[in-house]
C-alpha cells in the first residue's frame, strides 16, 4: 500500500464501525422518550404527549421499512416525519418544536450499546498519529450534540475533535453534504483526509470521488467480496495498523 504521509485528518463512521449497526430496542424506550418529550414540551398533557410519541415511533417504523436504525433503509427524514405528526396532533410544527421533539426521541446511550472491540484503541491511535479526528455518521434522531453526550459517556470524547451527522448536514451519506461538512470540521483539504467506514457505497465511494484516502473496516459486517478502498480491515485493531501503514509509520 502506497503511504500517504500528508494525511492530517481521519473522518470516522459510527454505526457498524465504532459500534454495532443497530440500536437494540427495549420495552422501556417508550417511557424514556415520553419523559424526555414532556420535558421538551411541558405544555402538552401526559395523554397528548403519550399519543404523540406513539404516533412518531409507529410512523417511523411504518414509513422506513420497519427500522430507523439501518440508515440505508430510511425513506422519510425525521424532521419531516415529526412535522407531520405534530400537525396531526394539533401542535404547531414550528422549526424549534420539530427540533426539540427530534432531540427527545434520541435516547442517550446506555448499557445497550457497547463499542465494537478496538474502537477506543483506534481513536487513541488516530490521536497518537497527530491526525484530527472527525466523526462523520448517518443518524436519524441524533445530531452532533447528542453524539457528544454519547462519546462522553463512553469515555471517547477526549480523542474526538469534531462531530458531523447527517441530521446536521441535512442529507444522508453518500450525499456529499456530509463529507463537505466533515472536511470543513477537519480544517484541511479533502485530499488530506482518510475516511474510515464500513459501507462501500456510503463511505468509500463518495470519499474516493472527493480525492480522499479510504479504509473499509468490517467488524460488524461480512467481509466484502471486493472493495475500491485503499485498505480493507476485518477489525478495528487491523484498521489502526492499516492507518499506520498508510502514514508510513513503523509499528
Amino acid at each position: 500500500m502506497q503511504s500517504a504521509p500528508h494525511l492530517a485528518a481521519a473522518l470516522v463512521d459510527v454505526g457498524g464501525t465504532l459500534w454495532p449497526n443497530s440500536w437494540p430496542h427495549r420495552e422501556g424506550d417508550g417511557r424514556g422518550r415520553l419523559a424526555r418529550l414532556r420535558l421538551a414540551m411541558p405544555d402538552l398533557s401526559h395523554e397528548r404527549a403519550a399519543a404523540l410519541v406513539e404516533d412518531i415511533i409507529t410512523s417511523s417504523r411504518d414509513l422506513n421499512g420497519g427500522t430507523t436504525m439501518v440508515t440505508e433503509l430510511i425513506r422519510v427524514d425525521a424532521s419531516v416525519l415529526i412535522h407531520d405528526c405534530l400537525e396531526r396532533h394539533g401542535v404547531p410544527p414550528e422549526a424549534a418544536s420539530v427540533a426539540a421533539v427530534r432531540k427527545a426521541m434520541a435516547l442517550p446511550i446506555d448499557d445497550r450499546i457497547r463499542p465494537l472491540p478496538g474502537a477506543l484503541e483506534l481513536l487513541v491511535a488516530i490521536r497518537s498519529f497527530r491526525l484530527r479526528c472527525v466523526i462523520a455518521s448517518n443518524t436519524y434522531w441524533r445530531d452532533a450534540d447528542g453524539y457528544w453526550d454519547d462519546f462522553r459517556t463512553l469515555g471517547m470524547a477526549p480523542f474526538i475533535d469534531a462531530i458531523v451527522t447527517s441530521v446536521d448536514a441535512g442529507h444522508l451519506k453518500p450525499h456529499r453534504a456530509v463529507f463537505d461538512l466533515a472536511v470543513q470540521a477537519a480544517r484541511v483539504p479533502a485530499e488530506r483526509c482518510v475516511v474510515i467506514g464500513n459501507k462501500e457505497a456510503h463511505d468509500i465511494e463518495p470519499a474516493l470521488a472527493l480525492g480522499m484516502r479510504t479504509i473499509l473496516v468490517h467488524p460488524d459486517d461480512p467481509a466484502p467480496a471486493t472493495s475500491r478502498a485503499h485498505a480493507v480491515a476485518p477489525d478495528l485493531w487491523a484498521c489502526a495498523g492499516a492507518l499506520r501503514a498508510m502514514l508510513g509509520r513503523s509499528a
